[in-house]
């Protein structure tokens, strides 16, 4: 990375990280409430209720601060803190940190987000090192993290999302240690044929790491949004035991949830009715703040740029968004027609940029394009110039500078800077693929590299 944008990313980290100090209440319990939300849900629906009912989650919220003895000045639920988990995700969350007293569990759940963010710096440039990407220091990717300016405000909230990467990065770890050598598994890097136990040692590891790495991908569906590119990296590399797997685990959560229900039935519907409330009020013309009420100064769908130049025009979203996903996915047909063999990290940063340019996301889900600083690598000098360019809405607290000024109209077109960024990125991408390294032995990642 050049280092006057390396100095330029550590100072925007920097100005991030010192939001800590700046932020008051950090031992409210009312502060983590995105993790609040995840956590009543999953004590609500093991007590037998619907989580999915709004009152039914704030009643079960005033429950936790009467046992537990807490102030709270705030309720989880409608209109900005709905619980949107599926019910697989209320097994995971209930079977892990709803075991323990709310009190100590957001606080460990916090230290917890920040290990998996370390976890996924580590990670990353192993993965794409495998594949012909030039080394890039973990740390650079932790600097790039911080400095994306969703990533601080989402660990004090408790957001969810730095579990799932953790995870995700980690299923792709392990299935990235599946690939097989080059010379074989007998062969020795002298010629001479191993002896049968190490080939039964290889064996052994064959068989359990798809299985582990589909246990992972499983455990990480509980943000749905944000597994579709690791679901497309598994697919590209064909690794059908892991995705079957994954699958399984999804099964077996949801059970539980169904289990746990005193009426199963009434899930989904409720939930689909919930999503359908959600999606009401964020594109309300009514409302006489709208379009910069809801969240929607935070997404990144592309659509909320439609929706500021032509409210109430959200019907049109879908067809937008399908021409985004058509536009890729002719270009991958046609790298695949010219028998470019493409990398699979370059494949996980088109996908990612396409979800979080067409699903629900908010800005800290930009924590999934921490290998484009691999890919800026990869790109001539110009270009190389251009990406930092594209990525400022997603570095520079516009939104703060807008609302400190009042928020005037002929300002508000920066809450939406941010969609049209990811649109330049997503053009770059496709415009710059990536190959894959020609050597068998350029795709062989030691389990050092990954965990170490």
């Amino acid at each position: 990375m050049p280092r006057p944008v390396l100095f330029f990313l550590v100072l925007i980290a920097l100005f991030n990280v010192s939001r800590v100090l700046r932020e008051p209440g950090l031992t409210n319990s009312d502060r983590p409430m995105d993790f609040r939300t995840c956590y009543v849900g999953q004590a609500v629906l093991r007590q037998g209720q619907n989580p999915y009912d709004d009152a039914t989650l704030k009643r079960g919220w005033q429950r936790i601060v009467a046992a537990e003895q807490l102030v709270s000045r705030t309720e989880p639920g409608l209109p900005n803190l709905p619980f949107l988990y599926p019910p697989w995700a209320v097994a995971l969350f209930g079977l892990t940190v709803g075991q323990l007293a709310y009190a100590l569990a957001w606080p460990l759940w916090g230290a917890l987000a920040v290990l998996c963010l370390l976890a996924t710096a580590r990670w990353w440039p192993a993965l794409s090192k495998a594949e012909s990407a030039p080394g890039i220091p973990w740390w650079h990717l932790l600097i790039f993290a911080f400095a994306l300016k969703g990533t601080v405000p989402a660990l004090l909230t408790g957001q969810p999302t730095f579990l799932a990467l953790a995870l995700g990065v980690g299923a792709l770890a392990v299935a990235q240690l599946n690939e097989s050598p080059a010379a074989g598994p007998g062969t020795r890097p002298d010629g001479q044929q191993a002896t049968s136990q190490p080939r039964l040692l290889q064996a052994a590891g064959g068989s359990w790491r798809p299985v582990a790495a589909g246990a992972l991908l499983g455990l990480a569906a509980f943000k749905v949004t944000l597994l579709l590119p690791f679901v497309a990296w598994f697919v590209w590399k064909k690794q059908w035991r892991s995705l079957l797997v994954a699958a399984a685990v999804v099964a077996l959560l949801s059970a539980v949830a169904w289990q746990w229900a005193a009426a199963p039935s009434e899930l989904l519907p409720t939930y689909r009715h919930l999503l359908a409330q959600v999606r009401a009020q964020s594109f309300d013309p009514a409302d006489p703040d709208y379009p910069l009420t809801q969240g929607m100064t935070l997404r990144l769908e592309l659509g909320n740029v439609l929706e500021w130049l032509r409210p109430g025009s959200s019907t049109w979203h879908v067809l937008l968004h399908g021409l985004l996903w058509l536009g890729a996915g002719l270009r991958l047909a046609w790298l695949h027609r010219q028998g470019q063999r493409v990398a699979g990290w370059w494949l996980f940063l088109v996908v990612s940029t396409l979800t979080l340019l067409t699903t629900y996301h908010l800005y800290y889900d930009a924590v999934l394009l921490l290998p484009l600083l691999a890919f800026a690598a990869r790109l001539p000098g110009r270009l190389r110039l251009l990406l930092p360019v594209l990525l400022l809405p997603l570095l520079l607290p516009l939104n703060g500078l807008a609302q400190a000024l009042g928020n005037p109209v002929a300002l508000q077109w920066v809450y939406f800077l941010m969609p049209l960024s990811l649109l330049g990125v997503l053009g770059l991408l496709l415009s710059w693929p990536v190959d894959r390294a020609s050597r068998q032995n350029d795709l062989r990642t030691s389990r050092h590299d990954f965990f170490i």
